[in-house]
């Protein structure tokens, strides 16, 4: 029987439902085996009708199903509650990095808007005025200062009262948070901790999903009442969460709605051995 080759799409695929895996006792170590038992037969059988090593693999792997569909029908042992615990663990890191991203870039992303958000509202008479809103009295009276300048430095364009400091801070350990996961996940054992796919995608796609909306309410209430004050704040943070769940809703489709194929012999849990 042919072995799979060290970083082949056989090797790769039984590397990952290792890690998806984890925690589920006996019966995952009998899914693992029975898996690449399954998967290197049906490589024999791809190369007898002609196909190349790579091909085979992926061939293979197609025929079989997704790692998420198979996984799914072994049950996680209830004495080895470590690994959910992990994945826990895991998943948080992972979604605090994303959130700092989220909160910090949504300040940074408004105070770099601040001009030409500004000259925006100035130019369709947003500040509630009148049309001649850059003349005398209608800003304050500083003669070496122009129209955009002296309504730029008066608007809090950012909660927190306009203070700017604390969002790239934010934004930058955010950033370095979630690098970090991404890099151990690749290189230490932190790769067996990854939550599964559908609860991290659920995780980051409903809180965000449910924010994005009342935020984007929230920026064009206060452009409809003239009531500048956080308004680009609200509308980009409201338009980042969009993003977000977006991204984690496509991921989330993907994993649901991959084919489970069709292995060549059915697979069981046995957890009676």
């Amino acid at each position: 029987m042919t072995t799979p080759t060290g970083d082949g799409p056989v090797e790769q695929y039984l590397d990952e439902m290792f890690d998806r895996l984890a925690g589920t006792g006996p019966a995952g170590r009998r899914m693992l085996a029975e898996a690449e038992s399954h998967l290197l037969a049906a490589v024999d059988d791809n190369r007898a009708r002609g196909l190349d090593a790579e091909a085979a693999e992926r061939a293979a792997i197609d025929r079989f199903g997704t790692v998420g569909a198979v996984v799914r029908v072994v049950p996680a042992t209830t004495r080895d509650l470590a690994a959910p615990l992990r994945r826990l663990l895991s998943g948080t890191w992972l979604a605090a990095g994303i959130l700092m991203i989220w909160w910090g870039g949504h300040g940074v992303l408004s105070w770099l808007l601040g001009w030409p958000w500004t000259a925006l509202l100035i130019a369709t008479d947003r500040f509630g005025t009148q049309p001649g809103m850059c003349g005398r009295p209608w800003v304050p009276s500083n003669p070496t200062a122009d129209c955009l300048t002296l309504y730029r430095g008066t608007l809090n364009l950012v909660i927190e009262g306009g203070d700017r400091a604390a969002y790239p801070v934010v934004a930058a350990a955010g950033v370095l948070l979630t690098a970090a996961w991404l890099l151990l996940r690749r290189t230490t054992a932190l790769r067996a901790w990854t939550p599964a796919p559908i609860p991290l995608g659920l995780a980051l796609a409903v809180p965000f999903g449910l924010a994005a909306p009342v935020l984007i309410a929230y920026g064009a209430a206060g452009l409809y009442w003239q009531a500048q004050h956080w308004t680009l704040s609200y509308l980009t943070a409201g338009l980042l969460a969009v993003a977000i769940s977006a991204t984690a809703t496509r991921a989330l489709r993907r994993e649901r709605l991959s084919p489970p194929g069709a292995p060549s012999k059915p697979i069981t849990a046995d957890t009676t051995r």
